[in-house]
């Protein structure tokens, strides 16, 4: 049983990575994507130049070319990603941005409105900010909330360095939402901080 758990544990550990060479294969052919991988995390990959590309076994120009439409590519696919959609968990919401999450060199905040299903029915960026900090308000949040009569808002920013860890200001700001939150009656579902390979749910870890 210990040996059997251990293997499902590993498998899931590799999943994203498994997800990863999918992705790059179709663009790039397998052995090139295994050989950038080596190389590269997505997030690294996604802003990667020409000339350390091309250092890269098995890449030529086309590739590299390939690649470096990736970002362009990601952006304009996600854009419209959230419409009607409804949400049942974290990993819902990190599947929907987490590579547009991975692309951004600047943190942003963008607040889901939800209907009363858990169905999205708008999505706003409320705020951008620098590589490490989104300075963001409340009152900011909720306003796209109310503006669309939602019954619940989910939260998420990136962060750029790839750790997902929250910092002390994300759990003061979470704790600001969660009040205001609860003094407009819409509730709040969770916050996320997203990176393109990871991420990290304030309610998954009980803390909303």
């Amino acid at each position: 049983m210990k040996r059997k758990k251990a293997i499902l544990m590993s498998n899931n550990e590799r999943q994203p990575e498994m997800r990863e060479l999918g992705v790059l294969r179709s663009f790039i052919g397998h052995r090139a994507a295994e050989a950038v991988l080596t190389r590269y995390s997505m997030a690294e990959l996604l802003r990667a130049d020409r000339k350390s590309l091309m250092e890269v076994r098995f890449m030529g120009p086309s590739k590299a070319n390939a690649i470096l439409a990736l970002p362009r590519l990601l952006d304009l696919v996600s854009v419209p990603r959230t419409g009607g959609r409804v949400i049942s968990c974290s990993r819902d919401i990190f599947e929907l941005f987490r590579f547009s999450a991975g692309i951004r060199e600047q943190e942003h905040f963008v607040v889901l409105a939800l209907n009363s299903r858990n169905r999205i029915i708008y999505e706003e960026t409320t705020a951008v900010g620098s590589v490490n900090t989104v300075h963001v308000s409340p009152a900011d949040i909720l306003k796209p909330a109310i503006r669309h009569a939602a019954a619940s808002i989910i939260c998420m920013h990136n962060h750029p360095s790839g750790d997902p860890a929250p910092s002390a200001d994300d759990r003061s700001l979470t704790d600001r939402i969660a009040r205001a939150s609860i003094l407009m009656g819409i509730r709040f579902l969770d916050h996320l901080v997203i990176t393109v390979s990871s991420y990290y749910s304030f309610s998954d870890s009980g803390e909303i």
